[in-house]
């Protein structure tokens, strides 16, 4: 049985980049498609903060660092 995928919040987003700079690369990787993907914009709702990414097929496969 796979364990349950963890929410994350506003308030763990905000944690946890209050520890980098504000000139920091941030890079969104799937693990299940080996696959970069890119911030493309953000969507507020009335209870929920979306946001959005796209597959960036323009590089290949890459392993995160540390991995």
């Amino acid at each position: 049985m796979m364990d349950p995928v963890p929410l994350l919040t506003v308030g763990d987003l905000k944690t946890e980049l209050s520890k980098w700079s504000d000139d920091t690369p941030v890079t969104f990787y799937s693990p299940l498609k080996e696959q970069e993907f890119r911030f493309y914009r953000y969507s507020p709702g009335a209870r929920v903060l979306v946001l959005e990414v796209n597959e960036f097929t323009e590089t290949p496969p890459v392993a995160l660092p540390g991995a």
